[in-house]
């Protein structure tokens, strides 16, 4: 599958180089560990270094009902960190998608509101992933994850539920 870049390539860039990659190798490794107080919702990369990943920061604001994160999205021709805010309903909607994922079928983070983080499984199990913010990048790129992707994703989803159980 080929990768396609779209408007805006590169806003944002110097955010997320060397996530889950071996720098300069474009070897996978075992993904890094989030920063201390993070917790990474969504950590897809490959063997030829695209990569996105959904990094959960905390409350948006102090008494906050809802989560920020970063997004950050890396391949050859783009090098961006995004962020978007999270609701504890999109947790149980991104479980209950990914766990219904299948070639043809899609996964979503963000829905209708600002940025649009969607993985579209294609019949050989690869990624394909789109970003869109509607004021700053719209691109996708292709992602072969690992066999067990989507249960090591549904895990993610309840490290986050414990990290932030006043929110969630």
């Amino acid at each position: 599958m080929s990768a396609v870049g779209g408007a805006g390539a590169g806003a944002g860039a110097g955010a997320g180089a060397g996530v889950g990659a071996d720098a300069g190798t474009g070897s996978v490794s075992a993904p890094a560990p989030a920063p201390a107080g993070t917790v990474d919702l969504v950590h897809l990369a490959d063997e030829r270094g695209n990569r996105c990943v959904v990094r959960v920061t905390g409350p948006s604001r102090p008494g906050s009902h809802n989560l920020r994160a970063d997004v950050l999205v890396s391949a050859s021709w783009v090098d961006a960190r995004l962020d978007v805010h999270l609701f504890p309903g999109d947790l149980d909607l991104w479980r209950a998608e990914l766990l219904g994922l299948g070639p043809g079928r899609e996964a979503r983070i963000g829905h209708d509101r600002g940025l649009n983080l969607v993985l579209h499984m294609i019949e050989d199990h690869s990624l394909a992933v789109t970003v869109h913010d509607p004021d700053r990048l719209t691109t996708a790129l292709g992602i072969r994850p690992a066999e067990d992707w989507i249960e090591a994703h549904c895990r993610r989803a309840e490290e986050v539920r414990r990290v932030w159980p006043q929110i969630c």
